[in-house]
């Protein structure tokens, strides 16, 4: 993997953190307008109904497995921020945090930083030769 594929893997686990994030909280909508049946159960049991009681397994299932997923893409973006601060330059790193993270054009940081795209496409590249990449991760 090459660090810019690398780098761009953060807007990525940024955009599914958000996803995860918005379907987790479509599931404790769904959870909370479900009323239980409360009474006695055919056959005893808890008093709530059967498709009530999957309804709550399933949204405490599922939420379980989005912690998990938003837990393993927020440890990826605090990677990916520590391979940019590792970056010597304060410049280059600058464009890096801009590109990467600020999800920012080549044009809209020349402008922002007071230079021409082409050097700031220049700036970029020279940051992309410092990034350390992860012993798993190299090209």
């Amino acid at each position: 993997m090459t660090p810019k594929a690398y780098l761009s893997r953060y807007a990525a686990a940024e955009r599914h953190i958000h996803y995860l994030e918005e379907q987790k909280e479509r599931w404790h909508r769904r959870a909370t307008r479900v009323t239980p049946q409360y009474g006695p159960a055919p056959g005893g049991g808890s008093g709530v109904s059967k498709p009530v009681e999957d309804a709550l397994v399933q949204a405490m299932e599922t939420e379980e497995e989005m912690a998990a997923e938003i837990s393993k893409a927020a440890g990826l973006l605090r990677e990916i921020r520590a391979a940019i601060d590792a970056v010597p330059d304060a410049i280059q790193r600058e464009v890096l945090e801009r590109r990467y993270i600020g999800m920012q054009s080549f044009k809209q940081i020349g402008a922002a930083m007071g230079y021409s795209k082409d050097y700031v496409h220049h700036l970029h590249g020279w940051g992309l030769q410092k990034v350390p990449m992860p012993k798993d991760d190299k090209p």
